[in-house]
């Protein structure tokens, strides 16, 4: 199954309208989604589905859908489900090309030459960030920050890749991620999915 490690998706109406989000639960044979609403009703169509994979990536498909009531509801929070097959693989945006999402996180950043200082992450990756600052700082500068992007508060390190003046009297930075273990990695990937879904965007 292309499906490795997903627990969100979003669904599509036939026509090709955003219908829901869903919780997802796999296994090696079988796709079932579950629905936060109850506006829902008994259905059988073939649509589009957005996998948001930790592992595989962003992978949007053409699924078989059946939508049916929730048999565990109401000890189960969601009152309708559906039961998924993938026809088709459309695309899979790898975890290697980067998805990001457009962010407004404000943290405190240390740096091997410019001390610590503030500034504002404006767009998140798990390959790396842009954030601007007041604060001048070198290309190939350390930086260093804390933060709680899933479960656990993480300390992230990255290297500055490039600068510009931005308006207001700011710098914007690129910088790349370096020394993420696996679990921060999937921290931020699981960020950026939320981020897009709440957002409502397909792919930034």
């Amino acid at each position: 199954m292309v499906i490795k490690d997903c627990s969100r998706c979003m669904v599509y109406t036939p026509k090709g309208q955003r219908m829901s989000e869903a919780r997802v639960v796999h296994t090696k044979d079988s796709i079932s989604l579950f629905f936060p609403g109850y506006d829902f009703r008994d259905a059988r169509y073939k649509g589009r589905v957005d996998f948001y994979d930790d592992q595989a990536g962003l992978i949007t498909a053409f699924c078989e859908i059946i939508i049916r009531r929730n048999p565990a509801f109401p000890e189960s929070v969601e009152p309708w489900m559906a039961d998924c097959k993938i026809l088709e693989v459309k695309d899979i945006i790898q975890r290697q090309r980067d998805i990001r999402a457009k962010v407004y996180l404000e943290v405190e950043f240390e740096s091997e030459k410019s001390g610590c200082f503030y500034g504002t992450i404006r767009n998140l990756s798990a390959g790396g960030m842009y954030f601007t600052t007041v604060q001048l700082v070198k290309k190939e500068d350390r930086l260093s920050f804390s933060y709680t992007f899933r479960t656990l508060e993480r300390r992230f390190d990255a290297v500055v890749l490039w600068g510009k003046r931005v308006e207001g009297g700011r710098y914007g930075y690129g910088c790349r991620f370096v020394g993420l273990t696996d679990g921060a990695e999937a921290a931020i990937r699981s960020f950026v999915y939320k981020k897009l879904l709440e957002k409502g965007k397909d792919k930034l």
